[in-house]
């Protein structure tokens, strides 16, 4: 990784970093759909933006993982709240 990069970006870290410390501040049970969940999301958006430059096979791989991180999140929301189907 470049000294350039985006993920070097000092206040990128410095958001990520403040989401991680929200998340560890979340009772146990919903930190890790919480992550899961805020994962899918970055995801989809990197998915959008490479959108841009027409790489549909790299776009679909992280669509389709976004979705897989969203749906274990919300299997694990399904099992903290006791519902019998998780």
């Amino acid at each position: 990784m470049s000294p350039n990069s985006p993920a070097r970006d000092a206040f990128l870290e410095g958001r990520i970093q403040s989401v991680i410390d929200h998340l560890n501040d979340m009772p146990l049970d919903v930190r890790t759909p919480a992550a899961l969940a805020t994962a899918a999301e970055v995801l989809e958006y990197a998915a959008y933006e490479l959108a841009q430059t027409d790489r549909p096979r790299h776009v679909a791989r992280l669509i389709l993982l976004a979705a897989d991180l969203e749906r274990t999140a919300a299997e694990l929301r399904r099992r903290v709240r006791g519902d019998e189907d998780a």
